[in-house]
């Protein structure tokens, strides 16, 4: 696949042809269309948007196409190049129309005419000079930059009304509005894989690199990708989400600055990718300026409902930007739209509705615009005070039957969330015990327990002056989160915080759920007699009350300690209580945890052909749901099946791969389900020896999870069984 050298490429010809047509007027009586500009580099990772805009244009129901996107997407380099492509289809002429330096709608048509080659002095209405000349001839008319002069619109699809040949290729960050026109949005580059994974070769794969590389080539010859910077030339392309001229402006700054040290410096503003090519358009001269211009664009009405979004964090809903903006929700919607016409939000459709975000380039710099407005405190304010409803709406369905729903409703605003924890941290730190009892549901399933616990810790110097129930969910998300993330240190006296506050608890659920986390974290202490005590007193007052979700924990709780303790009955029947209860909720998690277990048990007891549909049911549920503390007890699962089938080479190496994706996100076992991994630890050391234990567990440990999953789904094994 080629690659788009889109930066130059944007515009740069356009604003040449332009310039070159404004300071040589055309001889008298001059005819013959103005040619498309020539293309100087090759145009790179656009095969297919070529092929399915030209594929548009030669349907002849098809007779105006409009490219849209932000400013720096590679627009005008893609029409030009589909003007090439179909130059044979149409036969009477193909004419290229800069209309950059063009800002009265009645003078397009006039540029129209002198483009093609028309000479419409002395002329009358220049759309009747128009139809007169285009007459029933096949043109393709590239009209370059439409977004500032769109009122035209009505006269172009007059002009495609009387000229049955006449097609429109148009570029513009706003549609037209015509009921002719197909928009075709111009997407970004494709991206590289993931900086942390991927290989010098599956970067330099991606049009996005290739865009990078061959411009940092044009500054620094023989540059190149290597082991050193492939990551970080990675990082600076998805960071500018595929912009070609974003992507060009900081491959030209690798003239004085490596990849790495690019990348430092990229975070700090939009003016960091410095100034490009001095043939490029003044608004194409830094990413700023192109931006400034699009805004400039905007009526005030819009241009203050994007300001007021940059609030926003990946993304919002409509009720979100209304309340925060202050307006109700159809107007928002309005506007959004609006914007959206102008390629600076796009809207996606999701499962839950429409939802929009901005190009983190453009958030950057209508951000500066927001933190200078007078009220820049209130729409922060709002904003908090908005997710901050949004989660305490979420409590009772994430306890319940709604728990699937509202977990992907918090994942979408997961950004939001945490933007609005941090604003209560600066401002007003009363809501946030609650705030965080009601979120640990959320963060536990979707691996945010580190960053959660960060936010806890903020609160804990204070935790004396706060009320008793406060103090008691303040305490509650100390001790689970910090067993969550494996600092025993933390959980331990988060415990002690928590015990003397139990008798004092009226809320019935925080009483039971308080009990709860003293059985997670008993263990720590070594205490599982204890923690079974405490999970079986939780379950009993859980059981009294509507709340499946948090009674299948403790009831999963209690089972797994009963298997750690031997006593397997007991166990077997817990599990099973967990099992059904998550099933009744719906909850891929709690129905793999109970899974998990139950197939442990029928390990224990020797029925292995009982265990595996078992835990490839859990690792299944574990997958959708996300979870990679569920992931890594189902690893745990199979390496426990594996030793007791006769593989420990693939027990020690199953077992690494769970230690080893727990670590990468910052996890540990939970502590009541730490000894059942660490005898299996010790029984297959003693089979193995220590060094050949070691090689496995550590090749284990470097498995991605895709890795991992894929080996735990290859029932041969490691073909190295010992008896």
């Amino acid at each position: 696949m080629r690659d788009d050298l889109a930066v130059l490429l944007s515009e740069r010809f356009a604003a040449a042809a332009g310039q070159a047509a404004a300071a040589v007027p055309s001889p008298a009586g001059a005819r013959g269309p103005r040619p498309l500009p020539v293309s100087t580099t090759s145009l790179l990772g656009r095969d297919r948007a070529v092929d399915e805009v030209a594929g548009l244009l030669e349907r002849p129901e098809v007779r105006l196409v409009t490219l849209t996107g932000p400013g720096g997407v590679g627009k005008t380099r893609l029409a030009v190049a589909v003007g090439e492509r179909l130059r044979d289809r149409f036969g009477a002429g193909t004419a290229f129309v800069p209309l950059d330096s063009v800002t009265d709608p009645g003078q397009v048509l006039a540029a129209i005419g002198r483009a093609a080659g028309a000479d419409l002095a002395g002329a009358g209405a220049p759309l009747e000079a128009l139809a007169e000349t285009f007459g029933d001839g096949a043109w393709l008319l590239v009209l370059d930059n439409l977004e500032q002069v769109v009122q035209v619109a009505p006269d172009l699809g007059e002009l495609l009304a009387r000229c049955p040949g006449v097609a429109i290729l148009a570029t513009s960050r706003t549609v037209l509005g015509l009921r002719a026109e197909r928009e075709y949005p111009v997407p970004p580059l494709a991206l590289p894989a993931d900086p942390g994974t991927a290989s010098v070769a599956e970067v330099a794969a991606s049009p996005a690199a290739a865009l990078f590389v061959d411009r940092a080539r044009a500054v620094r010859p023989g540059f190149a990708l290597t082991e050193g910077n492939a990551a970080a030339v990675a990082e600076i392309c998805r960071r500018l989400e595929g912009i070609p001229l974003a992507i060009e402006l900081a491959a030209a700054r690798t003239r004085l600055l490596d990849p790495p040290a690019l990348l430092d410096r990229l975070a700090a503003s939009l003016d960091a990718l410095g100034t490009g090519a001095v043939d490029l358009p003044e608004r194409q001269r830094t990413l700023r300026a192109t931006v400034e211009w699009s805004v400039g664009l905007l009526e005030d009405a819009e241009r203050s409902l994007l300001e007021v979004t940059a609030v926003f964090t990946d993304g919002w809903a409509i009720p979100a930007a209304a309340q925060v903006a202050g307006l109700d929700e159809d107007r928002a919607l309005e506007l959004c739209e609006a914007l959206a016409r102008h390629s600076l939000v796009a809207i996606d459709s999701t499962e839950l509705g429409p939802r929009s975000r901005m190009l983190a380039t453009v958030r950057a710099f209508v951000a500066e615009r927001l933190a200078a407005r007078p009220d820049a405190a209130e729409v922060a304010r709002r904003h908090a005070g908005f997710y901050r409803a949004l989660a305490e709406q979420a409590d009772r369905p994430l306890r319940g039957p709604g728990r699937s729903e509202w977990t992907e409703r918090l994942q979408a605003e997961a950004g939001n969330l945490a933007a609005a924890v941090r604003w209560y941290l600066a401002h007003d730190r009363g809501p946030l015990p609650h705030l965080f009892r009601v979120l640990y549901l959320f963060w536990s399933q979707r691996d945010l327990g580190r960053e959660a616990w960060s936010w806890v810790e903020q609160l804990l110097p204070g935790f004396g002056t706060l009320d008793p129930q406060a103090r008691a969910e303040l305490a509650w998300a100390a001790a689970v989160l910090a067993g969550d993330i494996g600092d025993d240190a933390a959980a331990l006296a988060a415990r002690q915080r928590l015990a003397p506050l139990l008798p004092g608890i009226q809320d019935p659920f925080l009483h039971a759920v308080a009990r709860l986390a003293m059985a997670w974290t008993s263990p720590v202490a070594g205490d599982y007699g204890g923690a079974l005590r405490e999970a079986a007193a939780s379950l009993e007052e859980l059981r009294g009350q509507d709340e499946p979700v948090f009674t299948a924990m403790a009831a999963l709780t209690a089972g797994s300690l009963e298997t750690t303790l031997g006593r397997y009955d007991d166990a077997l029947r817990h599990l099973r209580e967990a099992r059904d209860l998550a099933e009744r909720v719906r909850g891929d998690w709690l129905a793999a945890g109970s899974r998990v277990q139950l197939g442990i048990l029928d390990v224990v007891g020797g029925s292995l052909d009982e265990a595996r549909p078992l835990l490839e049911e859990a690792l299944d549920r574990s997958l959708a749901a996300r979870s990679t503390s569920f992931v890594t007890l189902c690893l745990a699962g199979y390496a426990q099946l594996a030793f007791a089938d006769g593989d420990p080479d693939r027990a020690a190496l199953l077992e690494g791969a769970a230690e080893g994706l727990r670590r990468r996100v910052g996890l540990r076992a939970w502590p009541h389900l730490r000894r059942v991994e660490a005898d299996l630890v010790a029984q297959v050391r003693q089979r193995l020896g220590a060094a050949r234990f070691d090689q496995a567990f550590s090749a284990g440990s470097g498995l991605t999870q895709q890795q991992a999953v894929a080996i735990v789904r290859d029932q041969r094994g490691t073909g190295t069984q010992t008896p």
